[in-house]
């Protein structure tokens, strides 16, 4: 066995090891920064989604208090119509008669 040569080789597979290794640790780092800019835009995009979902809330929530006043402005003039209705009928009912009455 060539002890000059097995040395050499675990230098030499040191070396492939260091490279391997440096080359492991760039791509980390750059993963790293990846992974950071990913993480702040999702966090920015989080936010503005909240952000618009609270305002939809808000915008519901007014929708529904506008939908509950005309609900009850329709009961109401559902009930003016009604005695208008009777109203009107009493009319005719009445104008009838007066020409009946007078014919």
């Amino acid at each position: 066995m060539d002890v000059e040569k097995t040395i050499q080789f675990l230098l030499e597979q040191q070396a492939r090891f260091d490279a391997r290794q440096a080359e492991f640790v760039v791509r980390q780092a750059e993963f790293d920064a990846r992974q950071a800019r990913f993480v702040a835009k999702f966090e920015e995009d989080i936010t503005r989604i909240n952000s618009v979902i609270l305002s939809l809330a808000t915008t519901q929530e007014r929708t529904n208090a506008i939908l509950e006043r005309l609900a009850e402005k329709h009961v109401e003039l559902a009930e003016a119509q009604r005695s208008t209705e009777q109203k009107l009928h009493a009319v005719i009912s009445a104008l009838e008669r007066h020409i009946e009455n007078h014919t």
